[in-house]
């Protein structure tokens, strides 16, 4: 029995499994030449399976029960595995890449999936859809994440769209696709916004009292 025939996890284009892949009693008796599993892979019980072609898996090989002799064909990803025209292993997650590019100091991996993209400064990964949001979330993994550093700033402090995205998010730890929601719902991106516009613009959004209370205290007269 074929592993597509078995689990809808399996994306045969991509000869790809996103999380764990467990076959445990399903009776298979192939693998794919090539398969790339995001997590972990139990075979346990696997009694048709007597050899494993080469593979590579994020997580855990569990084999107990089968027939395969021997050290299987099989590799462990780590972080930043990268094999051109296959696949980039970063942050657990296992993305299929079509092409690579170099884009100023970043190099952005195009996924064969839409939207399923990454992009690197050589040290952090971001999960994108595009190159302007990848390195907005780059930006925030490249902070040290210190709210003391808006400390300073008053309501009517202008801040550059892009590092009040960073600064909204360090603030409320929102995570980046809350960061993108809020840009997605913009019904235009302006330059630049001051403290208090972006209190506005967030109303009913994840973390918004929370920022406008760590800035409660611009609103108060010096003594």
């Amino acid at each position: 029995m074929k592993l597509k025939e078995i689990t809808n996890a399996y994306d045969e284009a991509t000869n790809t499994v996103e999380g764990d892949l467990d076959l445990r009693g399903t009776g298979v008796t192939e693998i794919p030449q090539g398969l790339n599993v995001n997590g972990s892979l139990y075979l346990q019980g696997c009694t048709g399976l007597t050899s494993l072609p080469e593979l590579t898996v994020g997580g855990n090989l569990d084999l107990e029960g089968t027939q395969i002799k021997g050290n299987p064909q099989c590799g462990k990803l780590k972080e930043g595995d990268y094999v051109a025209g296959r696949y980039l292993y970063a942050d657990n997650i296992l993305t299929h890449v079509a092409k690579e590019k170099r884009i100023g100091e970043f190099t952005y991996y195009v996924g064969k999936i839409k939207g399923r993209n990454v992009i690197t400064d050589g040290k952090h990964y971001a999960h994108c859809k595009d190159v302007r949001s990848g390195i907005l979330d780059l930006r925030f993994k490249q902070s040290d994440r210190d709210k003391s550093a808006f400390e300073h700033l008053a309501l009517d402090s202008a801040i550059a769209f892009d590092d009040a995205v960073v600064m909204y998010r360090v603030i409320t730890g929102a995570c980046s696709q809350g960061a993108q929601q809020f840009i997605d719902g913009l019904k235009e991106v302006k330059p630049s916004y001051t403290v208090g516009e972006i209190i506005e613009v967030t109303a009913g959004a994840y973390g918004n009292s929370e920022f406008a209370k760590f800035f409660a205290k611009a609103e108060k007269p010096n003594d």
